[in-house]
């Protein structure tokens, strides 16, 4: 009992965030460890202000007992900054117990009600979910949304809070053909919670919420589905005011109600039906301006959008069509001085008549307006209608692609097969009808390319040709075109794996050839006893310009040990895919892209998707790389699809978080580049300098910014830590 109980004693000091089944006590064995170590580093030599040498380590441990509470622990670092990434945080506790149909979360905690209530709120306190099989269920909360936070005048910048503490209900029952929910949630704020005086500037006053939902979801002729939910949102701005409210609102039994309070409403509803091979649905959206409540950190608001879409797949599952349109508009109370609206349509195709031939086309076309009113015009109008519009701006862009995938030969020794892909991107802005001067662009790529593989010589070889042209308004800005060859061969019993390619660019503008690159590779990666992989990349580049001529040259080597004191199964060597039969044919849409094929090739389709993007860390890279083996390793299993969309999942959620990353990070940069040209001081060279030094800084820190917030890259905590690093790196380089 002592073993049992220790971890939970433990968590009060370190803080943990775990779900317990009771029902597995003794059924497994009591402890297990698991976790790897890996080691990367970069050698460069070239032209670009970046260092010539850079490492990055990194690793990742988990303790495990019973198979039911997990510890895990992972840490970064590198030579140029430094990150502890674990889930121990002092003074804190987070427990999720559960018994069959009952969880009780303990501690800090998040739960969600619906994304108009109770959204992934942190609260300290405790909540409790009842799911039985029968038609009841229930949830509810109580906790401290937010601790009282005193204003310091010597940091400014903090964020002041009043103590905010709630409560929330959530409950469903489902009859017959319909399901029925309620949600029932309010917060409020302690007005004498700070002590200390703060500034009026900062805007800040106690506040009253109380938000109640209702929820239904039922079918009709069996096969369309309608889900409903409107919610109502009351808050009072400041319940310190006594003058009250001169109509009392739904709410005025539980919400503290005076002149400051206002209510908000939300509504969403969809319609999906099944038809034939396929579906259909419409999704209707609205969200007064200001709607919010104290159950989330962030909402979408004043927005109506309508959407349709469609999909089927016929001529005995050869074809699948999909057609999604959007409508989304702003403003709905006529209270800014600007309208938007945006206007979404996609189509994709996906055409797999047989076993060899494979066809992808998409089509999407994206217009956004904008209406803009001259506020001295609108207080001069004389008439209701006079100068409506003082600046009409619209923006479309227009994307098309087209994939050919054909096999000419599949054998169990020979695998022959060509591709050819093909895109076309547009993008025009418009003013008053008109196109703005170089508000025009175009955009074409084509590819074409053969490959040779030979299964039981685990020997591949790629011969592609590549060609972009794009324009800018009457500008011709340039024609890129050239060849590449590539080669993979795996040795020793396939524990070695090799590559290597080769290709020529050269680019053309207004007709006169300008650059010429040269580029060759060539990496290897080698598993020994099956816990450790060594691996080398090397790149050099040259480069011939009409000015300079320059060669760039990077090494990067890597090593990384698994380890656990679980029963390894089966060995993580990369399968050989052309020794499964290929019968069957998987299609599945993720992103509104539809994914054909057998699993070859699906295979070959991601690991294309992979080689894409990158961008990618090495570590990253690497975790793809393993689901990519695992995925050949489940070739005509039933969780084959499973696990191509959750590398799928993997993929773009370090994209989205990439994306959020570099907002964040740019964002901060261009402050700081802002203020270092107001000084004045500074010269020319030496701020081109920071800049490219703060940019390359921004690259290294973004892996570890991922492994610290990859869990939720809406983590409000991921723009200070931006600014943090940025700042600690300025100061060690003096500036």
């Amino acid at each position: 009992m002592y073993r049992l109980l220790f971890p939970f004693f433990m968590c009060g000091f370190f803080g943990l965030s775990q779900s317990i089944d009771l029902d597995r006590l003794g059924k497994a064995k009591l402890f297990n460890y698991s976790g790897g170590l890996s080691a990367n580093g970069v050698f460069y030599d070239g032209t670009a202000n970046r260092q010539a040498f850079t490492y990055y380590l990194a690793g990742n441990l988990n303790f495990s007992i019973a198979e039911l509470y997990n510890i895990p622990l992972s840490f970064a670092y590198s030579n140029q900054n430094f990150d502890f990434s674990s889930p121990f945080k002092l003074n804190r506790l987070s427990l999720s117990p559960s018994y069959k149909w009952i969880t009780a979360h303990i501690g800090d905690v998040a739960m969600r009600f619906s994304p108009y209530t109770l959204n992934g709120h942190q609260f300290t306190g405790v909540g409790v979910d009842i799911s039985p099989n029968g038609p009841f269920k229930f949830s509810a909360m109580y906790g401290r949304l937010l601790r009282a936070t005193e204003f310091d005048p010597d940091q400014p910048e903090n964020i002041v809070a009043y103590y905010r503490n709630g409560y929330g209900l959530k409950a469903s029952y489902a009859f017959e053909k319909v399901n029925l929910g309620m949600i029932f949630f309010k917060a409020t704020d302690d007005e004498n919670s700070l002590k200390q005086p703060f500034p009026f500037e900062l805007g800040l006053s106690p506040k009253d919420n109380v938000v109640a939902s209702l929820e239904t979801n039922f079918k009709v002729l069996e096969k369309a589905d309608i889900k409903v939910e409107y919610a109502v949102s009351g808050i009072t701005e400041d319940v310190r005011v006594k003058d009250p409210r001169s109509k009392k609102g739904p709410f005025s039994l539980f919400l503290n109600e005076n002149v400051t309070t206002h209510y908000f409403k939300a509504f969403n509803t969809s319609f999906d039906y099944r038809a034939g091979n396929g579906s259909m649905g419409a999704k209707y959206e609205r969200i007064d301006p200001n709607y919010r409540t104290f159950g989330a950190y962030y909402f979408n608001n004043d927005l109506e959008n309508i959407a349709l879409n469609a999909s089927q797949t016929i001529f005995n599952n050869t074809l699948n069509i999909g057609v999604n349109v959007g409508l989304q508009r702003d403003n709905l109370d006529k209270a800014k001085s600007s309208d938007m609206k945006r206007l979404v349509s996609s189509i994709n195709l996906s055409y797999t008549p047989n076993e060899k031939l494979g066809i992808n086309s998409s089509f999407s076309n994206f217009q956004s307006y904008t209406n803009i009113r001259d506020q001295f015009d609108y207080i001069n109008q004389v008439g209701e209608f006079d100068n409506v519009d003082t600046l009409n701006y619209r923006q479309i862009s227009k994307n098309a692609s087209l994939g050919l995938n054909y096999a000419l030969k599949q054998t169990d020794t020979r695998q022959y097969r060509a591709n050819i892909n093909l895109v076309y991107q547009n993008s025009n802005n418009q003013q008053d009808g008109k196109t703005m001067e170089n508000g025009a662009s175009e955009f074409y790529n084509g590819t074409v390319s053969h490959s040779w593989g030979y299964p039981k010589k685990a020997l591949t070889i790629i011969l592609a040709a590549n060609s972009s042209y794009s324009k800018s308004g009457e500008t011709d800005t340039g024609l890129t075109l050239g060849p590449t060859l590539g080669l993979t061969k795996q040795l020793f019993d396939k524990k070695l794996r090799t590559s290597f390619s080769a290709s020529y660019n050269t680019s053309f503008a207004n007709g006169e050839q300008q650059n010429q690159y040269y580029n060759l590779r060539l990496g290897g990666n080698y598993t020994w006893l099956e816990k450790h992989v060594f691996s080398l990349n090397v790149l050099s580049l040259f480069r011939n310009t009409p000015i300079i001529d320059n060669t760039d040259f990077t090494a990067t080597f890597g090593y990384t040990y698994s380890f656990g004191s679980a029963n390894n199964k089966g060995k993580r060597g990369i399968a050989n895919s052309g020794n499964v039969p290929i019968e069957t044919l998987y299609t599945f849409r993720y992103r509104d892209v539809i994914y054909s094929g057998t699993p070859s090739e699906l295979d070959q389709q991601l690991e294309n998707l992979l080689q894409q993007s990158g961008d990618l860390p090495q570590v990253k890279k690497e975790e793809l790389n393993m689901l990519l083996t695992t995925l050949r390793e489940h070739h005509g299993k039933s969780d084959y699809k499973e696990i191509a969309i959750n590398l799928l999942n993997e993929l773009y959620h370090f994209k989205d978080f990439k994306k959020r990353y570099e907002e964040v990070f740019y964002s901060e940069l261009k402050s700081i580049m802002k203020d270092v040209q107001e000084k004045g001081n500074v010269p020319e060279v030496e701020r081109e300098k920071m800049g490219s030094s703060l940019s390359e800084f921004g690259q290294t820190l973004m892996p570890i910014a991922y492994e610290r917030f990859r869990e939720d890259i809406e983590e409000i905590g991921l723009t200070d830590y931006i600014r943090r690093a940025v700042t600690d790196f300025m100061q060690n380089e003096g500036w």
